[in-house]
């Protein structure tokens, strides 16, 4: 451990840690090292605060102190509670944390805030580390320096190894690999707690840690200079009001999913073709074709309406024409870099010549319409910028780039102007871009050439990757998705037959409404007259489907309807894009959520299949040129609100069984089944490793193709670098393809029935405490921050469908909740209860067994017990004996003995007698380690506070508590790794 202690030095032990005490290796002992390293840079800055330059430039973090002497800013109050948190860290008995509890009792509101803001940096700084630290490893993995301790993640190598070791060839790995694609749908949930401004500050940090580990190459110059940018960094986030003042709009949303593009995946997708190819190049085969698309992008952010008023269509049309901006921009970019490669001296092959003689004669044609001089060479209109036309008439490639770059010239002001709510500009002279082919078109000629001439070298570096992306991002980076809940569909559809004299929609009886939709589908009249008197919820539904088909549907991915419940739900969306004139439908896509909807999808697809319009007009397959299925069907299963409803052990039971049925009937009817996971940030809401979670899907539920969606602060987590952006690329195309081709068998009757019975134990238990316990509401809302964190600016979406109780709150907030507090009740609670009742039954054996041999139970027990590893019963009942009347405190027990129940339960499955015990946990101890002995500070302050909040309606103090609370809550999240 390091000699100057601090909250990062030792392994935690006692309540919360002490099943960690007996990880003790190399990466814990580097991680602390790095750990120390960025503290003492940070803690010197806040030293150096209005010192003169020289003392800022003291920077030899070896014989620096990571305490907190000699800071001004910090007050007295601070330093104190940071040298008791370090005395609990190595003595975390009750009587210590007392000890820090007094002390918090005694601080003021500002103390407060500033020691919230200084645990949330350690936490942060912990968590860049770690994030720099799974890189560091994988890259040893990749040199063969190291083996993977973890089986949340395979290389490509040790992949096609299992697969070749399983009887499939080369041959059959590549052709896999090119009809394959994952989408990864960015969704805006509130869960994001940090803000922007600091995120890409902390891009800047890792990048700092990044070049650390290679500073022995650097010189003592540069490596000051590397020094002192990191500390001007840290003190610019420090700078940095990490507290929104306003609610983000779905178009800052939009914003920030874009910026993650630019700043990251741009540069990580050409790389992670690289990686594949080179491990095709080791097995004997030849890379893949250039317009495979192994990863594609969607979003949900500005495109997602369920709940969120503040997303309109014209809302959603700018949104459109941003990501048409940014992109364009991003290939202007390309383009510009290739103008200064492609400095060939040749006419090029003949359909070069040919495209160029086109844009000449285009230019001609175009002069003579408006008087201007005729010419017969390429004329640039971008005079602007460096390379002209002019310039290069001798040089055939330079010439046609020019024209691609005067084209995105023309698609950025265009796409700019109606980003900005700005009429649309005329449509005259050279035109922009509009679709994906045309842009792909002119650059591939570029492609072909080059290799026609000899010159194949210069077309596999940065223009092969130019067309790669072309590919993979379209003119939008990402396809946005609608989402729209079901009853406003019947809401618009109510609107139209009252109109025509044929009563309310939404009393039919689901046979007449199918009928109904049917005939109206098959009809060639037209049905919803332009004019028609709605309300303005009706009106605003209709407006998306007219701005649907004003645009047109290549923007766009899915149509996605929450809270399907019946086949109607599905055909009512296609009727309501034929009236507004879509032609080409967006593909439709049901999204099932709650435990009962999940039981009734198969019938409901059962019926869409055997409904004639329906089966012969399918939604067209995903916009990717190497995927060509048909007929074809995309359905989305929802994680959170199914967990929220039954508890997670039944939610994923529910989900498997869901997608064995759904799979079993597509095979039946000869079609293309696309399942689309709505997966949240916490295992709560269907988060954990996307590997595992990919290896257990049901045997046929992953045939090539997979939509996931990404969510909140994961979008950060995993794709906030480029390296750590190409790190998870991998684990996507490695799990698709190996659940692809190799899929887990079928488990036994045996495991199944006892399956069923875990799962109808466990949602009984859950529903008990949750939903039949008497004022459990109550219970919920005092002894969590669900009320204060409703205060808080962190997503646009309100925090309720509708007003009510659990069943109308959103699954977020109520897992945020129980999250903030360390209890993460929804993940566990009835899981003790049912597990023990087997095993009272004679079945602990068959547990055992069904652990260890069937991927989809091991994944789910996995998961419980990382969860179960940052559940800390101390801190829960911390917030319960501080905030919670006394009359509801009885309703605890129930929790705390099945909280008990469930980690015994879970230890006696694995056969471990210690949490994450595992050699292939050591990923999530060493994580854990590094945030855990951070978080306990910061919920105590955030209990005291949300205390001072309650006892008052308006202290006086009220904005520096709420300021303390808001700060706590990114701690808190950051010391979990997730917020809800």
């Amino acid at each position: 451990t390091r000699g100057s202690g601090g909250p990062a030095s030792t392994m935690s032990k006692g309540t919360s840690n002490s099943r960690f005490t007996s990880f003790v290796d190399a990466d814990f002992f580097l991680l602390s090292k790095d750990v120390k390293f960025i503290r003492t840079v940070f803690l010197q800055a806040l030293r150096s605060e209005g010192a003169d330059e020289a003392t800022f430039r003291k920077l030899d973090p070896d014989t620096l102190s990571d305490r907190l002497d000699g800071i001004p800013s910090i007050p007295d109050a601070v330093r104190g509670l940071f040298e008791i948190s370090i005395a609990y860290e190595s003595d975390p008995s009750d009587k210590s944390f007392k000890a820090m509890h007094n002390h918090v009792q005694t601080m003021n509101a500002n103390d407060i805030k500033v020691a919230a803001r200084l645990y949330l940096e350690m936490l942060n700084h912990a968590n860049l580390v770690e994030r720099n630290h799974r890189v560091r490893r994988w890259r040893e993995v990749k040199r063969g320096e190291r083996d993977i301790q973890s089986k949340s993640s395979q290389t490509l190598q040790q992949t096609f190894k299992v697969l070749l070791d399983s009887g499939f060839t080369p041959e059959g790995i590549r052709n896999a690999l090119v009809s394959q694609n994952t989408e990864l749908v960015f969704t805006a949930h509130p869960t994001q707690a940090a803000r922007r401004s600091v995120l890409n500050k902390n891009s800047r940090v890792s990048e700092f840690l990044e070049k650390q580990d290679n500073s022995n190459f650097l010189t003592p110059v540069q490596k000051n200079e590397m020094l002192h940018d990191l500390q001007a960094t840290l003190m610019s986030i420090w700078r940095t009001n990490p507290v929104r003042r306003h609610k983000p709009t779905p178009e800052d949303e939009s914003r920030y999913g874009l910026s993650v593009v630019e700043q990251s995946i741009w540069e990580a997708l050409p790389e992670h073709y690289h990686a594949v190819d080179y491990a095709l190049k080791e097995i004997g085969q030849p890379p893949l074709p250039i317009d495979c698309c192994l990863l594609t992008l969607g979003s949900w952010m500005g495109g997602d309406r369920d709940g969120n008023p503040f997303v309109t269509a014209e809302l959603t049309r700018r949104v459109v024409h941003l990501s048409k901006w940014r992109a364009a921009q991003l290939y202007w970019g390309e383009v510009d870099k290739l103008l200064w490669d492609l400095s060939i001296a040749s006419r090029g092959s003949e359909a070069l010549q040919q495209k160029l003689d086109d844009i000449a004669g285009e230019s001609n044609v175009a002069g003579k319409a408006t008087g201007a001089p005729v010419i017969k060479k390429v004329v640039s209109v971008a005079a602007m910028h460096w390379q002209n036309a002019h310039e290069h008439s001798g040089e055939a490639y330079r010439q046609l780039l020019l024209h691609i770059r005067d084209r995105l010239t023309k698609t950025i002001t265009y796409a700019s102007d109606v980003a900005a709510g700005k009429p649309a500009p005329p449509m005259t002279g050279l035109l922009p871009y509009t679709t994906t082919e045309q842009l792909a078109s002119d650059v591939f000629i570029i492609y072909n050439s080059l290799h026609e001439c000899g010159d194949g070298i210069l077309a596999e570096g940065r223009l092969k990757d130019l067309l790669r992306r072309i590919h993979c991002f379209g003119l939008s980076l990402t396809r946005l998705d609608i989402r729209q809940e079901s009853t406003r569909h019947a809401d618009a559809m109510d609107a139209v037959t009252s109109h025509l004299g044929l009563g309310e929609y939404s009393t039919w009886k689901e046979e007449t409404k199918v009928q109904y939709l049917t005939n109206e589908l098959h009809s060639q009249r037209p049905l919803i007259p332009k004019d028609l008197k709605c309300s303005d919820a009706v009106r605003e539904v209709l407006d998306t489907f007219d701005m649907i088909a004003e645009v047109g549907t290549s923007p766009f991915g899915a149509y996605v309807i929450s809270m399907t419940r019946s086949a109607s739900d599905v055909l009512a969306v296609r009727l309501l894009q034929k009236e507004a004139g879509v032609k080409e439908h967006m593909r439709v896509v049901p999204l099932f959520e709650t435990k009962e909807d999940l039981e009734n999808a198969p019938g409901c697809m059962e019926l869409l299949f055997n409904n004639s319009w329906y089966k012969a007009n399918l939604s067209s397959p995903p916009q990717v040129p190497n995927v060509g299925w048909s007929p074809h069907q995309e359905v989305m299963l929802g994680y959170s609100d199914s967990a929220k409803d039954a508890g997670r052990l039944a939610s994923v039971w529910g989900l498997h069984k869901a997608q064995e049925a759904l799979v079993k009937i597509s095979q039946n009817h000869k079609i293309k089944l696309n399942l689309f996971h709505g997966r949240g940030g916490s295992v709560g809401r269907g988060g954990g490793p996307q590997y595992l979670a990919t290896l257990s899907q049901p045997a046929g539920s992953v045939q090539g193709w997979m939509r996931v969606t990404v969510q909140g602060e994961v979008i950060d987590h995993y794709f906030g670098l480029s390296s750590i952006a190409s790190h998870t690329m991998e684990r996507y195309t490695t799990s698709v393809l190996q659940a692809t081709l190799k899929p887990p068998g079928a488990p036994s009757e045996e495991y199944r029935v006892i399956m069923e019975r875990l799962s109808e134990a466990s949602c009984a238990q859950y529903r008990k405490i949750v939903y039949e316990t008497p004022m459990f509401v109550d219970y919920f809302r005092a002894a969590t921050p669900d009320f204060e964190l409703k205060g808080l600016n962190l997503g646009s979406r309100p925090a309720k469908r509708k007003q009510g109780g659990i069943e109308t709150l959103r699954a977020i907030p109520w897992m945020f909740a129980w999250t903030q507090t360390r209890l993460q009740l929804p993940v566990w609670a009835g899981v003790g209860a049912a597990i023990q009742a087997e095993i009272a039954a004679g079945n602990l054996a068959t547990l055992q067994a069904m652990y260890k041999e069937w991927p989809f139970f091991q994944s789910t027990v996995e998961l419980l017990e990382m969860v179960l590893a940052k559940t800390n019963k101390r801190i829960a009942g911390y917030y319960e004996k501080l905030l919670v009347p006394g009359e509801l405190q009885s309703i605890s027990k129930e929790v705390w003995d099945e909280l008990d129940r469930t980690m015994d339960a879970i230890q006696k499955v694995t056969g471990r007698s210690e949490l994450l015990g595992s050699e292939d946990n050591s990923n999530s101890r060493l994580a854990i380690s590094t945030r855990v002995p951070l978080v306990d500070p910061i919920n105590v302050l955030q209990a005291n506070v949300m205390s001072r909040l309650r006892q008052e309606d308006n202290p006086p103090s009220y904005q520096e508590l709420f300021d303390a609370f808001a700060i706590s809550v990114q701690g808190v999240a950051a010391g979990m790794g997730w917020t809800g």
